[in-house]
């Protein structure tokens, strides 16, 4: 029995290591096949296929925070056909056929956005059109462009009487006219101030005019002239038989964008414009109990002023006496009163207070907004034929209460409580500290976080500057015109930028939406976007894009990486810079990505100065496109 006995201790170990070994081969066979499905970075394709390819693998880390997992890098990302050099990919005809989208033209749905499924989205670089040349810098712009970047004449043409844009050898002119400003928009800007009797014929009335909305604005000539009149317009006009006209306008460097007044709200919060204007803008205002003009009452500040110049306000025949004489039936409703009327336009003025509302009787249309109704809702939120009603701060208050420009940069907006933060709080934020000799710093330090802002201790300025220094190698003077924050927050990066001769597009992330009319209410201009979808905007349009947590916060909502890359490539132009500040884990995945788009003419990644909204992990990574061609590339 000891014999036995001892065979068996000298046999358990091996026993034991047998057992082991077979463990651990059927454990690693069970890993390969679930790791080969589930495992991060998988894919059965280098390529790219065409088709989204939404990240949707979440597993805890150690610790228990949720990571994202990520496909690996593709070999190449493909060239769209050169017929998709205008893409816009929510704005798409061809979709509306291929889908067989059942939409409303005479309510305009045709013009609104309709975004392609995962299965139909384009995942390739948009190319430039044949010929194209680094638009010329601003403000020559302003005046001509490149005929080859936008190879459209039509309108030139079509338009020749009204002194638009005349075709003038390899480029484009624009003599600053427009439908109903033959002789240039700049005297016509002075002919409104006039009407209102504002001091020195200057529109601005002292920074009281800051925001204007154009709609139907063609190429964008009176907004451009506004500019040196302190003032600054959103240029709306939908993407209709004149379809190029935003893509002038944005080529010109003209702050404008594609929309519609169409069925759903403008992506604007309420009360962000101090004069609304239409020339010749080819809506029908009386459509649908005047929703149209109830959206335009929406936007518009108390106080605010309707410069409407078409045949309705001065024509005598009789359709036009009759839109007109209905039209001023529905502003008496409405409680507008005519504040100016000459020649061939007329300017309407809202009320500033609820008194007029209430003395209506109980059965007058338009009825007043239900209580319920919230006017600051945009994203994909229908119009409504209602009055929204003053709240009862706003009550008697002109202009909401603001500050004029340029003071209104900084000055506390009253509607900062309805994002968490007191007017205190702000002043103590955007006051300027300064030493005697040096320049003022304006300085923004709120932060969204769990549902309420935070203050911080922070100047967008010192990041402005450190970015400008890492560009400074690369940009030329005034080859930066066009910019867009993807991530606005408060509209701190563009008030940095105020001293610059750009323009920004602030563009605030659905699920940070109430922020806009602070972005608004600081003299500022933007628009709620989700960055799941592509923006409404041309190829090509801008020169700089800056992205604050972007991708961070994409992520987060079970969006690609990739898509948002490629849509920021359709928008970038070529030789335009992207400034990314992001996770070190989302930049080091960007980088990844750089040759694949065209984007390392020149890049550069730094740790930047740490600051209050800064997080431990963080690194800034800015890149610059390449001007490439679909025949330069064939060749290759």
């Amino acid at each position: 029995m000891k014999h036995f006995r001892s065979e068996r201790v000298r046999a358990t170990p091996k026993l034991f290591t047998y057992v082991l070994v077979g463990f651990i081969a059927l454990l690693g066979l069970t890993c390969l096949y679930y790791g080969s499905s589930f495992a991060p970075g998988s894919r059965k394709s280098d390529e790219f296929d065409g088709s989204i390819r939404s990240r949707t693998g979440f597993a805890k880390n150690r610790e228990g925070a949720l990571g994202v997992s990520r496909f690996e890098v593709p070999k190449s990302v493909p060239i769209c056909d050169s017929k998709h050099s205008e893409l816009i990919p929510c704005l798409d005809r061809n979709l509306h056929y291929q889908l067989k989208l059942k939409l409303n033209l005479t309510l305009m749905e045709h013009y609104e956005r309709h975004c392609p499924p995962p299965e139909r989205r384009f995942n390739c670089l948009v190319p430039p059109p044949s010929g194209y040349k680094i638009p010329l810098k601003w403000p020559v712009s302003r005046d001509e462009v490149w005929k080859a970047n936008i190879p459209h004449t039509h309108l030139a043409q079509e338009k020749s009487d009204q002194n638009w844009m005349v075709v003038n050898g390899d480029k484009i002119n624009f003599p600053g006219g427009g439908t109903h400003f033959h002789n240039g928009a700049d005297k016509y800007i002075v002919s409104l101030a006039q009407m209102l009797k504002f001091p020195g014929d200057k529109l601005n009335n002292g920074g009281s005019i800051r925001n204007v909305l154009d709609v139907g604005c063609g190429v964008a000539s009176f907004g451009a002239y506004l500019l040196s009149h302190d003032i600054i317009a959103m240029s709306l006009a939908p993407n209709d038989v004149h379809q190029n006209q935003i893509q002038f306008a944005l080529e010109r460097g003209i702050p404008s964008t594609l929309g519609v007044l169409g069925t759903k709200r403008l992506p604007y919060p309420s009360r962000s414009f101090e004069l609304a204007h239409c020339s010749r803008c080819r809506i029908d205002w009386l459509q649908r109990d005047g929703i149209l003009l109830l959206e335009l009452d929406r936007l518009l500040r108390p106080g605010g002023y309707f410069v409407y110049s078409s045949p309705e306000a001065y024509a005598h025949d009789p359709e036009n006496r009759r839109i007109g004489n209905a039209m001023h039936d529905l502003f008496k409703r409405m409680c507008w009163k005519v504040v100016a009327k000459r020649e061939q336009s007329v300017i309407w003025g809202k009320p500033i207070s609820n008194s007029c509302y209430l003395k209506r009787g109980t059965s007058v249309q338009p009825p007043l907004c239900p209580s319920g109704d919230d006017p600051d809702a945009t994203w994909n939120v229908s119009m409504k034929a209602c009055i929204s009603p003053y709240s009862a701060r706003m009550h008697k208050e002109r202009w909401s209460g603001l500050a004029p420009w340029p003071r209104r940069l900084t000055a506390p907006p009253p509607r900062l409580e309805e994002v968490g933060v007191t007017p205190e709080q702000f002043r103590e934020d955007t006051e300027l500290r300064f030493q005697k000799g040096a320049t003022p710093v304006y300085v923004q330090t709120l932060v969204y976080c769990s549902l309420k802002y935070v203050l911080l201790q922070e100047t967008w300025r010192l990041r402005v500057m450190e970015y400008w220094k890492l560009l400074k190698p690369m940009v030329q003077k005034n080859s930066i015109r066009n910019v867009m924050d993807m991530s606005s927050n408060l509209g701190g990066f563009a008030a940095a930028l105020n001293d610059k001769d750009v323009w920004v597009m602030n563009v605030i992330p659905v699920q940070s939406s109430p922020r806009m009319k602070i972005i608004y209410d600081r003299g500022l201009i933007g628009a709620t976007h989700d960055w799941c979808e592509a923006f409404s905007t041309y190829p090509r349009t801008f020169d700089l894009i800056h992205a604050w947590n972007t991708f961070t916060e994409t992520e987060a909502r079970g969006c690609s990486i990739e898509d948002l890359l490629i849509e920021m490539d359709r928008i970038l132009r070529p030789e335009g810079f992207v400034i990314i500040r992001d996770t070190s884990d989302n930049i080091n995945y960007i980088k990844k990505y750089l040759t694949l788009l065209k984007w390392d003419k020149w890049f550069t990644e730094t740790t930047p100065k740490g600051d209050s909204l800064s997080t431990k992990d963080e690194r800034v990574l800015i890149a610059r496109k390449k001007l490439w061609s679909v025949t330069a590339i064939s060749e290759l």
